[in-house]
């Protein structure tokens, strides 16, 4: 089992929460060139905090174009670490009821 994943910043979101600290989510493409096998990562960091939250989930696909289209509307949407796994979810099963619609 391979675990040399390469990591490639695609995108960051940037908001405020509910006491005005500016909050930066990081958007990774993880890619195992050995296997073909592509996955996401988020890093969530704070203001004065550095890194806050983090999730990866590396194994989702084997299509670079299907892993690019997740991670633009994983940008789009603004999702966080916290909520990595049930976004994804909802992503695949939209692709899945209407492979032509963009999300």
């Amino acid at each position: 089992m391979s675990n040399n994943y390469e990591k490639k910043f695609m995108g960051k979101q940037v908001f405020y929460d509910d006491k005005a600290r500016k909050n930066v989510v990081s958007y990774y493409l993880m890619e195992d060139p050995v296997h073909q096998i592509y996955g996401v990562a988020l890093k969530k960091s704070q203001e004065d905090a550095g890194l806050i939250e983090w999730d990866s989930i590396p194994k989702i696909t084997d299509s670079a174009e299907v892993i690019g289209h997740m991670i633009n509307s994983l940008i789009k949407y603004k999702v966080t670490p916290i909520s990595l796994a049930e976004s994804l979810d909802e992503i695949m099963i939209r692709e899945e009821e209407n492979e032509q619609s963009e999300i």
